[in-house]
């Protein structure tokens, strides 16, 4: 038995096109079942040069991290018990600064 897959768009910001290797929009194949997470996973894989923008402990303020963003009616798709991420859904990376000690994060892209 075949296991079925999704379609998920994801739009990149500006500022993180260089770690996309230049693209604007992605499209990804997961399986049905698959959350967030396993969409994370798949971009740091596919992608390697995003794991620099993970954050981290050890990251110099300024510097930029990645975040995923998504839209009302995936988010109720990905609460608890109702299964994996919706077919044709989008979701937004971008990068906001690390605050300087004490500072506000600002974002970029």
């Amino acid at each position: 038995m075949a296991t079925r897959t999704h379609d998920i768009a994801v739009s990149v910001a500006p500022s993180l096109r260089g770690a996309f290797d230049g693209r604007r929009e992605l499209s990804l194949g997961v399986p049905a079942a698959a959350g967030i997470g396993d969409v994370v996973e798949a971009l740091l894989r596919l992608y390697p040069r995003t794991r620099q923008l993970l954050a981290g402990d050890s990251g110099e303020p300024g510097s930029l991290y990645l975040h995923v963003a998504m839209d009302e009616a995936t988010a109720r798709e990905l609460s608890p018990g109702a299964g994996g991420m919706p077919s044709g859904c989008r979701l937004y990376v971008f990068a906001l600064s690390r605050p300087p000690r004490g500072g506000r994060t600002g974002g970029e892209g």
